[in-house]
């Protein structure tokens, strides 16, 4: 088995959250939201005085017109440190082998990232990528595939898909020292690594990321060695059904509390609505009143549309 070797690769730390730019104003860099371009919601900030030392590091930042701004934004995730050094997976420290968990409804037959060939792996904003991905709420096009060297997280993760009614679940098992593997287009990231390098504390509480490595764009089909029916080996996996009847609880209380919190906002929107039109039907009276008597139905009128937004 052919050793792969270790790359270090020198990208900007951020802040893990989006602040208010007033409450850091000294910071030189800012990743702030955007329209959506070259795969990505947002882009880079950097003062004008901060460009050369950026560019000095990251030769391919953008010209310096495009960039560098003073403002013009409220909130963004702070650029905390210019230049810090990640590892991919490599030496001994690399798994054997990997699992990857797929359903029919994932794009590209699970094996390519949702974002293959529109999301540009930039150094300068590999971190938020990575972060959004990890984010299971985020619909953002990943250029990462997640995957693990674990058999009890493959048995968590089949059984949300399960839970949540996905078909076609499959376990494949693949090779990352495969020859077909390029090691430059399909980098491998410990996950565990690159949470503790961005010093992401939020992320660092999720221990369902523990044993979790990310692929760069996708899988070369010819390292996968099985492909297993979810069904032929959950039994092996999960033998009580512990997992599945947890998964299926789980994501069934979930979907319920979101359908009632559609429900609760349905409810207010209407509310608001009849009570804009109760308003409007108000004011309507009292001006037709205003027009059929002038003075003391006047007075009326406006004294009902007065006493009802008293009323609210």
């Amino acid at each position: 088995m052919a050793n792969v070797p270790v790359e270090e690769v020198t990208v900007p730390r951020y802040g893990e959250r989006r602040i208010a730019q007033a409450t850091k104003p000294d910071a030189e860099a800012w990743i702030v939201d955007s329209k959506m371009e070259e795969g990505r919601n947002f882009k880079l900030w950097i003062r004008p005085e901060f460009y050369e030392d950026l560019h000095t590091i990251y030769h391919h930042l953008p010209d310096s017109e495009d960039i560098t701004r003073s403002g013009g934004f409220l909130h963004g995730r702070p650029m905390l440190e210019k230049a810090i050094t990640i590892k991919t997976c490599g030496g001994w420290r690399r798994p054997r082998k990997l699992f990857r968990v797929i359903h029919d409804r994932q794009p590209y037959g699970g094996i390519k990232a949702r974002g293959y060939g529109t999301v540009e792996i930039d150094p300068l904003y590999f971190q938020v990528l990575v972060q959004k991905h990890l984010n299971w709420s985020s619909r953002n096009p990943s250029p990462f595939i997640s995957v693990t060297n674990s058999l009890e997280k493959v048995k968590i993760i089949g059984a949300v898909y399960e839970a949540r009614g996905h078909t076609g679940i499959k376990v494949l098992e693949f090779n990352p020292h495969h020859q077909k593997w390029n090691y430059k287009e399909q980098r491998l990231w410990n996950v565990e690594n690159l949470v503790r390098a961005f010093d992401a504390g939020i992320l660092r509480g999720r221990r369902f990321l523990d044993q979790e490595f990310l692929i760069e764009n996708y899988i070369p089909p010819e390292s996968i060695t099985k492909s297993i029916s979810w069904k032929a080996i959950r039994t092996l996996l999960d033998p009580q059904g512990f997992s599945r009847r947890r998964m299926k609880r789980i994501i069934s209380n979930r979907t319920t509390q979101k359908r009632k919190r559609e429900q609760d906002d349905d409810g207010l929107e209407a509310d608001k609505v009849a009570r804009r039109d109760q308003e409007n039907n108000t004011l309507e009276v009292a001006r037709d009143e205003d027009e059929e008597e002038v003075g003391i139905t006047k007075r009326v009128g406006v004294k009902r549309a007065t006493d009802f937004k008293l009323r609210l």
